[in-house]
């Protein structure tokens, strides 16, 4: 008769302690691309407003779809300080 004298046991704790950080990080990136999506959304809704459609041109518009400013977005990851 064989006997096997591999183990088949998983290390399961190593492998959900993986899988967690894997799923975090997954999410953690799915949030920081949704909340830069809807930031975009909300910048062109907010030229649209000022500016009109863009390479529309007119007597009323407010002001212009192009200039610069310095200025920063910040983004935690979870359990981040």
């Amino acid at each position: 008769m064989n006997r096997l004298i591999t183990s088949t046991a998983i290390p399961a704790r190593a492998v959900k302690i993986e899988a967690l950080a894997n799923m975090t990080a997954s999410f953690e990136s799915f949030c920081l691309a949704s909340g830069i999506e809807a930031l975009a959304e909300m910048m062109e809704n907010d030229a649209q407003t000022a500016c009109g459609p863009r390479h529309a041109r007119g007597k009323n518009r407010r002001a212009h779809r192009w200039g610069k400013t310095k200025g920063k977005i910040g983004f935690t990851a979870a359990g981040g300080d």
